[in-house]
């Protein structure tokens, strides 16, 4: 299959990934481009087999398709070789046992952490929160933030490490501990992949925050 696709095309996907389902007029919208250009690169996108639809009934009128990407499309976001990972480690524990992974994987959360806190040190913890996102949407997680009056929502639209993640979910608590660290804040997980979410999102309260990081 030719992924070598025009920037119209990849900008759909983008969108679907951190949206998880969109109709035509919506994404025409973020597009700004007409209902029926749109429709010309879906139809090029779901004969590739990267976009699918299904139809929603309303409460009134004709009932509008929602478009999302098949688990082919997701492939094509950054994953870093997590396949070739989770096989090493099955390796590595069959040596050196289960508990073993975990100190790893605890290792190298202090490895980042030494990281992320060069970047974020004796900054405010608005700035704190948006060089976070920074950091992790270069490596990958396609992350963002939003806010709102009382707290900062830390949104990562893809997880790269999802196949570890899903073979070992401790790395998740880990990585919880490496955001509460590094911003001096409490941090609570609203939405997560590996419970069905399309996304993570983390929530860190504006009142919450210890300024001495």
């Amino acid at each position: 299959m030719n992924y070598e696709m025009s920037e119209t095309r990849m900008r759909i996907l983008q969108l679907l990934k951190m949206r998880a389902h969109m109709t035509v007029g919506q994404l025409a919208d973020a597009l700004h481009i007409s209902s029926v250009g749109t429709r010309q690169h879906l139809a090029v996108l779901e004969a590739e087999g990267l976009v699918a639809h299904h139809a929603e009934k309303q409460e009134r009128g004709r009932p509008h398709h929602l478009y999302c990407l098949t688990d082919e499309a997701h492939s094509l976001f950054p994953t870093t070789y997590a396949n070739f990972a989770v096989e090493l480690m099955h390796e590595v524990a069959k040596f050196n046992g289960p508990g073993f992974i975990n100190k790893v994987f605890r290792s190298r959360m202090q490895s980042q952490m030494q990281t992320y806190q060069q970047r974020v040190q004796g900054e405010t913890l608005p700035i704190r929160v948006k060089e976070l996102a920074l950091i992790r949407d270069e490596e990958g997680y396609m992350a963002r933030v939003n806010e709102n009056g009382t707290d900062y929502f830390l949104i990562e639209h893809n997880c790269p490490i999802a196949a570890i993640a899903d073979e070992y979910p401790h790395i998740c608590e880990i990585e919880l501990a490496l955001f509460q660290q590094t911003l001096g804040a409490k941090v609570y997980r609203e939405e997560h992949l590996l419970q069905g979410s399309h996304r993570c999102c983390y929530r860190i309260p504006k009142t919450s925050q210890d300024e001495t990081v």
